[in-house]
Parts: C-alpha cells; structure tokens; sequence
C-alpha cells in the first residue's frame, strides 16, 4: 500500500496499524492525505482524481473504485474547531468510512444500493472508532480514549 502524506497529523504508521485493526479486506492500493487545500495542488500529478466539493472542503474523503485509491481530506475536518486531537479522530472516521467502501466493493456487498451503502459505512466508521476507542488511543498517543457519536 502507498501512502501520500506530509504526516503532520497521522503518520503512515499509524495508518497502517489502524488498516491491520481492520483486516486485508479494507487495504487499498494507495492512500492520500490531503492536509490542506494546498496538497490538492501538491499532489496534483500524483492523483489527479478530485473536484471542486473535495477543494471547497465539502467532502471528508472519497474512494475510487477504479484506482483503488482512498482520499482524505482532513482540512474538511471542522466538526469541533481546529483541535489536533479532534481533526485526528474525525479523520480516522472518515478513512474508515471509505475504507468501508472498499470492503463493500470486494465483498460485493450493498454494491446496487448506494442509500444502504452510505449507511452502512456510517454506522461501521462510528462502531470500529468507537469499539476500538483503547487501540486507537494508543496507536494515536492519545492521553485519552476519543469516542464518535452517531451522526
């Protein structure tokens, strides 16, 4: 797995140690980490793959079938102000809601419903933060468990 990151907020250790929570299933090609708008422009010959709603930071992250490749945009993160620890977690969750989507693809799992699919995704992204709230805090090095709350 290749992973572009300038790792300012997660490391791409500690993104694989996440991934390994998940399984083989969930291990995409390649993973971009977009801090700020201007790794869009930075990464821009790497992955050309990205819109006008992922540069105004109305998409958390996205996941392209076709490439195999999952995007995640942690300058979207805005939920609870500009707290490091926040923009970790809420970023964590948006991977493992598009990581979910992969697992959807190679499972052929809710592949026709895309209602159900963002659904399930949501639901799997809150339940893995949260059922793994002790192993993601140490992988982190977090001082503290983070939880996600149902949306």
């Amino acid at each position: 797995m290749k992973i572009l990151n300038n790792q300012n907020y997660i490391t791409n250790k500690q993104l694989e140690d996440i991934i390994k929570l998940m399984g083989q299933d969930y291990k995409p090609r390649k993973i971009v980490i977009y801090e700020t708008k201007l790794d869009i422009l930075r990464f821009y010959s790497k992955c050309f793959n990205f819109s006008l709603e992922e540069l105004r930071g109305e998409l958390e992250g996205c996941y392209d079938e076709s490439l195999d490749i999952v995007y995640i945009f942690i300058f979207a993160q805005t939920d609870d102000g500009d707290d490091l620890h926040s923009k970790q977690l809420y970023s964590l969750h948006a991977l493992a809601h598009e990581l979910r989507h992969r697992y959807q693809l190679v499972n052929n799992y809710l592949r026709n419903d895309d209602e159900k699919s963002e659904e399930d995704a949501d639901r799997f992204a809150t339940r893995f933060i949260n059922h793994n709230s002790k192993k993601i805090s140490k992988i982190m090095n977090w001082d503290e468990e983070w939880t996600v709350e149902e949306e």
